[in-house]
Formats: C-alpha cells, sequence, structure tokens
C-alpha cells in the first residue's frame, strides 16, 4: 500500500487542531479512511518521530510530537550527514557533507549518489562505500573507518537504515572527522612509548605508586638492583620492600610533599629479593588531582647508593679516628686562621695552663710566643700557607701564669670551611729535654657531601640534533628546552667533550652495541664527573633510528674515594711522624697495628707482636693486675685509660711504659677495642 501525502498531511492538520490528542476512531471520523488504513499512515508517523503515542486504559491516544524533527537536528549537526532512498537518490545533505563534496545542494539533491561529485570525494573506495549504502537500504548497519588520501582527513562512517516520512525506505549516512583525534591517540601512544623506553632502560628504578603505596609500575631495572621481577612488585605495599625501621621515612612523604612543594628525596633501605638490605635514593614526585587536590599517585627514581653509603661511612670512620687521635695525644695540637686560634685539644690546654676556653679560644698565636721568637713564627706561618715545608722549630713560649716553656713543634696548611688555615702540633720538651719530630697533617673537620644529582638523559638522531632531553640536561647547559630539542648536539657542549661524543655515538649506530664510559665534564665553569652509557634504539624493522644517552653525575663518589684515600695516608704520615709507640688492639685485646717505632723502644718488630696480647710481654707479677683493668675498662662506661706497665725487653730488661688508650666501637656500637700511644718513661 502506497501512503498518501495528503492523507499524511490531513492526519497531521487534525492532530495539531487537538493537542490533547485523539483515538483512533476520533481520526477516521474526521478522514474519510478505515481504521486498518488510518493505523497504517499512524504507525508511519511514529516511526517518523512526527507522532507520539499514549495509552489511556486500553485506548490509544495519538498526538503531535513536541520534538525537533530530525532533518532539522541533522541540518545543524557538526558531523556531516547524507541521506539517500532506495533508489540511492541523495534526499538530504547537511553543510558539513556538502563543504566535503565541494557543491551545493542544487546540484547535489535527487541525484543518484553513483554519478554526484561524491563518488570523487570517495575515489577509491567509493564502490566498498556503495556496497555499503545497499547493505544498509536492505536493513544492515555498518561502521567504520574511510581514509581520504585526496582530502587528507580521516572519517568515522556509520551507515543505518531509515524510514523517511510518507513510509519510503533509505539510508542515512553520518561521517565524522576523526584525523585530529587519530593524531591524537598515536600522540599518547608515542609520549606512553617514550616513556617506557626511557624506564625499561634507565639504571634506576622507575615507579608509579597509589596514595597507599601500592606498585602500580615497576621497571626492569628492580631486576638489576633488587633481584625482583617488575610482576613480583606491582600490586604489592611499599612497605614489604623496606627496612621496618624505614618505613616511617617512606610514609612521610604524605605531609612533605605538597602541591606547592610536590618532589623531594627520600634515603632509606630496601629490602633485595634475597633477603640483605641496600641503601637507596629515591626522587619522589606526588601526582594531584585537579578537582580534589588529592594525591592521586606518586611517580619514584630511584638508584642504589649502597656504595656512596660505605664511601661516607669509611670517610666518617676515618675523621673519627683521626679527631680521637687528636683528642688523646700526649702533645698539644691547635688550629689557627688569620693568626687566631680557633680549635685547641686538651694537651694544649694542659701546656699553656689554661681552665677555660676563652683563655685560648680566639686568642693571637703570637700572644704565647715570646718576643725574640715571634719573627720566626711569622715566617713559619707564611711557609705553611703556601703549602711549603716549614722546618720542625725549637722555640719559647709562655704560659697563661706567664711561666717560660720550651716547645718543639711544626705547622701544616690546611682548609677549615673552604678557607685557608695551619694546623700545628707541639710538645713541650722543657722537661723531658729531649727533642721529637711531629707532623701533624691536617685532616678536613667538616665535610659537605652533596646529594646525588638526577641523571642527564637525551636522545640524539642519526642527524646529530637532539630529540629528547631531561630538564637536567636543560639546567646543566643552562639553556631553555626549545634552544635544545632539535638543535644539534655539538652546539651544546665544549668542543672537546663534543668530539669525544660524535665517537661514541658513531660506534653505537655502526656496531649496534651500546657504549659505556666514565670521564670529566665542566658544568658551569665546575669540573664533573659522569659516568656515560649510550643505548641504540631501534625501530620495528631493527634499524637504528636515534641513541639513548644517560648520564650519572658521579663526582661526589669520585671526590669521597680520593678524599679517603688522601686522609688514610695523612693519618698514616702523622702516625709514623709521631716518636712514640702508636698500636691498636681488638675486643680480645690481641694487637691489631703496632707502629714500627714500637722496635727501638721495646726491640719487638710489629711483626712479632701483632695477634698477640701485650700481656704477653709484661712482668709476670704485674699481668693480673692489668687483665683486670683492660676487662673493667672494656665492659664498663669509662671510654679512655692511663696507666703505667712493666714490659719485658726483647733483651730482659724492664721498660716502664706510660700508656695513654680510647676505647673504639664498630658501627653497630659495640666494644670493639681500643687505639692507644705508648711513651718510655725516663
Amino acid at each position: 500500500m502506497v501512503l498518501k501525502k495528503e492523507i499524511t498531511l490531513q492526519i497531521k492538520e487534525i492532530l495539531q487542531k487537538n493537542p490533547q490528542g485523539l483515538s483512533i476512531t476520533d481520526i477516521v471520523k474526521e478522514v474519510n479512511i478505515n481504521r486498518n488504513t488510518a493505523g497504517r499512515y499512524l504507525e508511519n508517523l511514529l516511526v517518523s518521530g512526527q507522532v507520539d503515542m499514549r495509552r489511556l486504559g486500553m485506548a490509544k491516544i495519538y498526538m503531535m510530537s513536541q520534538r525537533v524533527p530530525v532533518s532539522a537536528v541533522l541540518s545543524i549537526s557538526s558531523e556531516l550527514v547524507m541521506q539517500l532512498d532506495s533508489s540511492l537518490r541523495i534526499v538530504f545533505a547537511n553543510e558539513p557533507f556538502l563543504k566535503l563534496a565541494g557543491t551545493d545542494s542544487k546540484n547535489l539533491l535527487g541525484k543518484n549518489i553513483e554519478y554526484s561529485p561524491v563518488q570523487l570525494v570517495f575515489d577509491e573506495f567509493f564502490t566498498r562505500f556503495l556496497e555499503n549504502i545497499r547493505a544498509g537500504i536492505t536493513g544492515k548497519e555498518w561502521s567504520g573507518e574511510i581514509v581520504l588520501p585526496l582530502k587528507d582527513i580521516i572519517l568515522f562512517c556509520q551507515i543505518a537504515p531509515t524510514v523517511f516520512d510518507d513510509g519510503r525506505k533509505g539510508v542515512s549516512v553520518i561521517l565524522q572527522n576523526i584525523k585530529e583525534k587519530k593524531k591524537a591517540e598515536l600522540r599518547v601512544e608515542e609520549s606512553e612509548r617514550q616513556f617506557r623506553l626511557l624506564a625499561e632502560n634507565s639504571l634506576d628504578m622507575i615507579g608509579r605508586i597509589k596514595p597507599d603505596f601500592t606498585h602500580m609500575y615497576a621497571s626492569p631495572a628492580y631486576t638489576t638492583t633488587l633481584g625482583y621481577l617488575p610482576e613480583e612488585v606491582i600490586g604489592k605495599p611499599g612497605r614489604l620492600f623496606i627496612h621496618p625501621d624505614d618505613v616511617h621515612i617512606m610514609e612521610s612523604a604524605r605531609t612533605i610533599l605538597t602541591e606547592q612543594n610536590s618532589s623531594g628525596t627520600l634515603r632509606f633501605r630496601s629490602k633485595h629479593k634475597d633477603g640483605h638490605y641496600v641503601w637507596v635514593e629515591s626522587h619522589v614526585r606526588s601526582i594531584f588531582d585537579e578537582k580534589t587536590h588529592d594525591v592521586s599517585e606518586y611517580y619514584t627514581v630511584t638508584r642504589d647508593i649502597s656504595e656512596q653509603k660505605t664511601a661516607e661511612e669509611a670517610l666518617q670512620e676515618s675523621e673519627d679516628r683521626y679527631r680521637k687521635l687528636v683528642e688523646i695525644s700526649p702533645d698539644a695540637v691547635f688550629l689557627h686562621r688569620d693568626g687566631k686560634i680557633i680549635y685547641a685539644n686538651p694537651a694544649t690546654f694542659t701546656l699553656l695552663g689554661a681552665t677555660r676556653p676563652d683563655e685560648i679560644i680566639g686568642k693571637s698565636v703570637l700572644d704565647f710566643v715570646s718576643p725574640e721568637f715571634k719573627d720566626i713564627v711569622r715566617e713559619n706561618i707564611q711557609k705553611d700557607l703556601q703549602a711549603k715545608v716549614s722546618p720542625r722549630t725549637e722555640l719559647h713560649m709562655v704560659r697563661i701564669d706567664g711561666t717560660p716553656i720550651i716547645i718543639e713543634g711544626r705547622g701544616i696548611a690546611t682548609e677549615i670551611n673552604g678557607k685557608p688555615a695551619v694546623q700545628v702540633a707541639i710538645r713541650d720538651i722543657t722537661e723531658q729535654n729531649r727533642a721529637e719530630e711531629e707532623l701533624c697533617k691536617s685532616q678536613g673537620l667538616y665535610h659537605n657531601l652533596a646529594e646525588s644529582s638526577s641523571d642527564l638523559i637525551f636522545v640524539i638522531g642519526r642527524d646529530d640534533r637532539v630529540e629528547y632531553a631531561n630538564s637536567f640536561a636543560s639546567s646543566m647547559v643552562t639553556k631553555p628546552m626549545n634552544q635544545i630539542i632539535g638543535h644539534p648536539r655539538s652546539s651544546l657542549f665544549p668542543a672537546e667533550v663534543s668530539r669525544t661524543q660524535k665517537i661514541a655515538l658513531e660506534t653505537v649506530f655502526e656496531t649496534g652495541s651500546s657504549v659505556r664510559n666514565t670521564g670529566p665534564l665542566t658544568v658551569n665553569g665546575q669540573l664533573r664527573w659522569f659516568d656515560h652509557i649510550l643505548i641504540p634504539l631501534k625501530d620495528t624493522g631493527g634499524k637504528i633510528q636515534s641513541v639513548l644517552g644517560i648520564s650519572r653525575d658521579i663526582t661526589d663518589r669520585k671526590n669521597t674515594e680520593e678524599t679517603l684515600i688522601h686522609n688514610e695516608q695523612r693519618f698514616r704520615n702523622l702516625i709514623n711522624a709521631v716518636g712514640d709507640i702508636v698500636w691498636e688492639i681488638d675486643a680480645e685485646a690481641r694487637f691489631v697495628y703496632v707502629k714500627p717505632a714500637g722496635e727501638a723502644i721495646l726491640g719487638y718488630t710489629p711483626d712479632e707482636l701483632i695477634g698477640h696480647t701485650p700481656f704477653e710481654f709484661l712482668h709476670p707479677d704485674t699481668i693480673p693486675q692489668n687483665h683486670k683493668k683492660f676487662r673493667n675498662a672494656s665492659e664498663g662506661q669509662v671510654k679512655s685509660i692511663i696507666h703505667e706497665s712493666q714490659w719485658i725487653h726483647k733483651d730482659g730488661h724492664m721498660v716502664t711504659i706510660e700508656s695513654n688508650a680510647i676505647k673504639l666501637f664498630d658501627s653497630n656500637g659495640s666494644f670493639s677495642g681500643f687505639i692507644g700511644i705508648d711513651r718510655k718513661r725516663p
């Protein structure tokens, strides 16, 4: 049955005059058609959305729809819309579609799509496009992407069956330009790829952690550093991998990190898979939700600092031993800067007869020197400051009470807080009347250990231009990022550094293997040491496209190692310069070190003493009381002991030895022995 347009209009006019609605019986009375025919017309109007129906009891009430006509909606849609009838004639096209076709409605509507400008727009895809339209007329829906190279656009197409107002069947085609959306998706994919590339090649452990410190992501470096596979970490609480005593450090991130100060550095012990603990340093950044301002997750970059921590502890132990040795030294040791005394050990107070610090500290060195020797002291101070070796000098000094004394001593240049100073060691030879060479070498009393800087990370292309660089690279070369990305690598570094880099980069491109080296680099006028690694980046075809570079600042570790070696040498030189016996025993009272000078006093070489206890060389009558003194000192609260003992010289005669010793403790605070100085009594 063909529906007539005039009857459709007549029914719509009647319903418009009766907005409260009419039953089919009421409509038949007004229009000269039977109930079945009226039902067909009303069904078509319902399908097309022009009429609404509601039930009132058993009756159906029809009324004009208050919705906007579909054609009006399609006309204002930002999407590209076209409608065709069952004969493939274009019956509707909105403005965006007309713009795509490059024509107007007069030249498009009413034409068969096969002979319209649309065919040229869809080009090679038109045949498949037409097949999907024909299938839509038969009732099959289709959706998919269409690439139009001539227009340089990507369209998402939806084809759906349609029934028009007059009951005819047709099809609606809705197109959406998704080119920018696809580009955005590709950018997101590339960003994710870059992140994973950096994370999976980084020497550091990179992680993403929930606010409750559960791991969301763990890079492969977790395996090389802590022994865990990433999947063994992801989903697990962070406290499982941290020393119980250090969990509070991790949890402090909640209060330390804010929106205004969203990043920080934490140091703690992390548990290795085999059970031991590793010292790590973690750079943490909080990510806050823009709406709630709550932390949504943490980004972490964590590195193993066990070697650095060991070096720091060794340096601290060396400094502590040196400081203790100075404190128990029977010789007077003091520091002066600009001629003013800034430090003096207890022996200095005893030698000068001082009872209060202000009687010495802050006073001029020359205040304690007899007038006839002041010029010699001034001359020696100048030599000391110029790093020249001043001779061991015998001169007269004056105590606080005015008593003259004769001393022998020497000074040496050092630095305190970066400023030049002189360390002096002197000995009162008035009563002892014998010369003793004393060389007091300085050791830095204060060391500032800089925190490890972030690594420099960059990507260099085959054209030698920088494709990527992190923020540390920007701060290192003192250039903004827009003057780094896309610019030649060679323009960012000194010529000699650039040449070395070029050779290493060429090796990676030619061999496809990573290159690692260590070398110096001047940063902001300072010489820094870096550990560099260059890693080839390949495309899906295995061709090297660029090189990933990671440079780690190891200056602090290198300087610490060199300082430790230097300080240990200075410690040994100081011991060798002292004429007395310097020794160290363990917790069982066995000698672990004896200065060679002991042979001149007792006749025994260091090898004859090391491994033995001092009790083996004492007069038999004194052994019990010395055993008791050692036991009381090692088990009690006393920190140092001073006593005399009777030693049997290797040739058999007795030697009276005066000992001054101080207790030693290991890193756990347990007693580990004594270190001391012995002097032969006249």
